[in-house]
């Protein structure tokens, strides 16, 4: 059984990242859920990090849909997974086109005008085909580089939806995503032993994480959830922009 990297460093970047993800899935809605591809991609090829993401990511939707599924939004979902699964084939298609830089780039300023105009949000999400253009960009940069969560945040903001339908719904919408971009990945050639057995040993890193965040929200009300939501997404444009810079 080979691992992808034995180094401590590598497993301290990796098993906060992953704790780190968790919580940000079933407690903000992935507010802050780019934070693991860049500090595991210090160490080794960002391509690799971001496929030993991937199924890691998949048990923690996994494990927040379980525990917010009755709180999901029909009306919103059936808006938003189209959009989706269009924005997974198109990044499935960038896959050896896009600039990693470009878009990470853009993603990391679009999240920093999002958390801090607060106007900005709620015309976004109203204007028409917003769920299309949220969606499918979710459904795109989810696919590059595991940042799905500032994209449709932005929409989420935007509807003033309660706490839980909000965790519900980006829950189902994230699981949808990250299962079908194991076709892409598959296609691209992205997987190795070594990262699935690496994968495999990160996963109760990745149950403690979300266990987390679910306990953290039962804290938070509906104001401190959105702004906490806020600050995620400020933190992830800075995050989004040390990583391209």
């Amino acid at each position: 059984m080979e691992l992808l990297n034995t180094s401590p460093l590598f497993w301290g970047l990796a098993i906060l990242g992953v704790i780190l993800t968790g919580i940000s899935k079933s407690g903000f809605a992935g507010g802050a859920g780019v934070v693991a591809v860049p500090l595991v991609a210090l160490v080794i090829p960002v391509e690799s990090a971001v496929a030993l993401m991937l199924p890691i990511l998949l048990v923690m939707d996994l494990r927040t849909i379980a525990y917010y599924w009755q709180h999901r939004d029909p009306v919103e979902l059936k808006k938003l997974l189209p959009a989706a699964v269009l924005g997974i084939a198109i990044g499935g298609w960038l896959l050896a086109w896009v600039s990693p830089f470009v878009l990470t780039l853009s993603l990391g300023v679009l999240s920093l005008l999002f958390a801090f105009w607060q106007k900005l949000a709620p015309l976004a999400a109203r204007l028409p085909g917003s769920a299309w253009l949220w969606g499918s960009t979710s459904g795109v940069t989810s696919t590059l580089i595991h940042a799905g969560g500032p994209p449709l945040n932005m929409y989420l903001i935007g509807r003033g939806m309660p706490k839980l339908s909000w965790l519900a719904t980006a829950g189902v919408v994230f699981g949808v995503m990250n299962l079908l971009k194991l076709i892409p990945y598959s296609l691209a050639g992205m997987w190795s032993s070594e990262l699935l057995v690496t994968g495999l040993l990160l996963v109760p890193a990745a149950y403690l994480g979300v266990y987390l965040g679910y306990r953290l929200q039962h804290y938070l009300n509906e104001r401190h959830f959105l702004l906490a939501c806020r600050w995620l997404l400020a933190l992830s444009g800075v995050a989004l922009l040390a990583k391209a810079l």
